[in-house]
């Protein structure tokens, strides 16, 4: 026999045999995946006995640490179990697609040496046979077909660890098993991302905005999107992602909307282990949503008028909750959160007065929910949130209850410095500028206080006061020359922020609890019928439009992307420049 063709066939029969074998070996591995994916449980914490019996346990009693325990283990059995399946699962699969690429060249090579040697032809005969073709097609499906299975199961594992969550250090937390991706980058005129816009101080980046509009005639009217639950909270903007809080007994809901159109894109009813809803009475002032959430661009946190914490991550999924225990407070929880680096910080003042001991600053690890700091406030309660404030020396948190205004470092919540000027129910936010922070609050007075001081401050650092008919519940604004002052009996004022004297009052027909929010040279604030009124800056009063909803407003607008987002009692308005 010509050698040629005795090693042709040699080679014909080890490429028939491998072709056997691993085809053999592929067979054997998918009917092992088969067998394993059919005998696999699924992976979701709440399909566990132990888990949803412990729940309902220590919603009677949270202080069961037995059964926390035995929480805890049932919830490390449950995500071994979920890792070691999932990694058996990819092994499989990466032998399954060696198995069948060796199967595909054997196969193919054993065809090919089946036929003569070659002999030369001419051009025309240059074209596919039929039997190349389906060789070929076969070869195609072999690696297609596991690598697909790959793809497949990696989507739906990756798919149910987003999903899976577990019971975490303690009885008052639900976490994901991952933390939150990086956050992608957003031009900083796509961001609001808390109440009152950057630093919390109501003053936006300078753009081109709307100055009227009109819910009759469409004009500038975006879109209007239904609110399907009460709340006084505002909305908050990152990037593409517009979100929304709103609350009653039955349910708590962040709201995630499309800025462009309106469209709602997810829904998500906490979930709190441990809360007691018997415990919670629902304040027609304040309603259970009146805290605007805050986001740092990878999560939304919202907190509740049911001392209700929680984080959201952007595709809806609840990350964690925390429960602080039924509220003490005669006209509802009101204070929205603040972040600072990987802090949530959450200011909560209750009780009758700073003998009941019931004050508290928190500093709570964004990741997981775990308390990092906490801060005992000699104050009662309050409706005002905290704002940060940045010098070439440090960072603080200013906060203000009767009858105290506190600043605190937010790393740590060691006390800066404190001045005793304040009286009554303090809503007002402070606000800060060149040096100089405000806080007000009615039957009591505005104080101008330089920062950066240590100690008791009172005596010390107050630059001047003011007193004559002021904001009860509306913030003041300011750009560090003039500071407004819109107050419930319909008035404005607007004062010299470096002395306190007063350049000019306007008078009103309706009651301000909106806080103004400056835009450039000019200042937008809403009445609580919901008519917007947009005048100057200035040393004089000039108006320059005023513009209706046509219903109640008493939350403060958000501003991206040259539009403005306004919540009125039923509906979420988008006010943007008509093409």
């Amino acid at each position: 026999m010509d050698p040629e063709r005795l090693i042709r066939a040699f080679d014909r029969k080890a490429a028939r045999s491998l072709a056997w074998v691993s085809g053999l070996f592929s067979l054997a591995v998918a009917l092992g995946l088969v067998c394993d994916a059919l005998g696999r449980r699924p992976m979701l914490h709440f399909d566990s006995p132990i888990l949803l019996e412990g729940r309902a346990a220590l919603r009677a009693d949270p202080n069961q640490e037995a059964l926390i325990e035995r929480i805890r283990a049932e919830d490390q059995v449950l995500r071994e179990e979920f890792f070691l399946s999932r990694d058996r699962l990819l092994l499989g699969g990466y032998l399954l697609f060696g198995g069948l690429l060796v199967f595909a060249l054997s196969l193919r090579r054993m065809v090919f040496l089946s036929e003569g040697l070659p002999v030369p032809v001419s051009p025309e005969e240059l074209v596919p046979h039929p039997k190349e073709t389906r060789l070929a097609l076969i070869s195609a499906l072999s690696l297609a077909a596991p690598t697909a299975l790959v793809v497949f199961a990696a989507f739906a594992l990756n798919r149910e660890q987003g999903d899976l969550a577990a019971v975490g250090g303690s009885s008052e937390q639900v976490l994901l098993a991952n933390a939150p991706p990086p956050a992608p980058p957003v031009p900083e005129e796509l961001k609001w991302p808390e109440f009152r816009g950057p630093n919390g101080v109501g003053i936006a980046p300078p753009t081109e905005l709307p100055q009227s509009w009109n819910t009759d005639t469409g004009e500038n009217i975006l879109w209007k999107a239904q609110i399907p639950l009460p709340g006084n909270s505002s909305p908050i903007l990152w990037g593409d992602r517009l979100f929304l809080t709103c609350a009653d007994l039955s349910a708590r809901k962040v709201l995630c909307l499309d800025p462009k159109t309106g469209a709602v894109r997810w829904t998500c009813a906490l979930i709190t282990p441990g809360l007691s809803m018997e415990e919670i009475e629902e304040k027609k002032e304040a309603t259970l949503a009146a805290p605007t959430p805050v986001t740092d661009g990878k999560r939304v946190y919202a907190y509740f008028g049911t001392n209700e914490l929680a984080a959201v991550d952007f595709e809806g999924h609840q990350a964690w909750s925390k429960w602080f225990g039924a509220p003490d407070n005669n006209y509802g929880v009101s204070s929205s959160l603040r972040l600072h680096e990987n802090l949530i910080l959450l200011q909560l003042d209750q009780g009758g007065g700073p003998e009941d001991g019931k004050s508290r600053l928190y500093g709570i690890d964004a990741a997981t929910g775990n308390v990092v700091w906490e801060v005992k406030r000699e104050v009662g309660a309050s409706w005002s949130s905290p704002i940060l404030i940045s010098s070439p020396t440090r960072s603080e948190l200013l906060t203000a209850a009767k009858p105290w205004v506190i600043s605190y470092d937010p790393k740590t919540g060691k006390e800066l410095w404190r001045a005793k000027v304040l009286q009554g129910e303090v809503a007002p936010l402070p606000v800060h500028a060149d040096g100089l922070a405000y806080t007000v609050t009615e039957y009591a007075q505005l104080t101008a206080i330089r920062v950066g001081g240590e100690g008791d401050v009172t005596n010390t650092h107050v630059a001047w006061t003011f007193d004559q008919e002021l904001p009860d519940v509306a913030s003041p604004v300011t750009d560090g020359r003039f500071l407004i002052l819109p107050n419930s009996a319909g008035k404005v004022r607007c004062l010299d922020a470096k002395t306190g004297k007063v350049l000019w009052t306007q008078r009103f027909k309706s009651t301000f609890w909106s806080s103004p929010t400056l835009v450039g040279d000019r200042v937008y604030l809403t009445d609580n019928e919901g008519k917007t009124t947009v005048f100057k800056m200035a040393e004089t009063y000039e108006q320059v439009a005023q513009s209706d909803l046509g219903e109640p407003v008493i939350t403060s607008i958000a501003i991206a992307d040259s539009r403005i987002y306004v919540r009125g009692k039923e509906h979420l308005f988008c006010i943007g420049a008509k093409p």
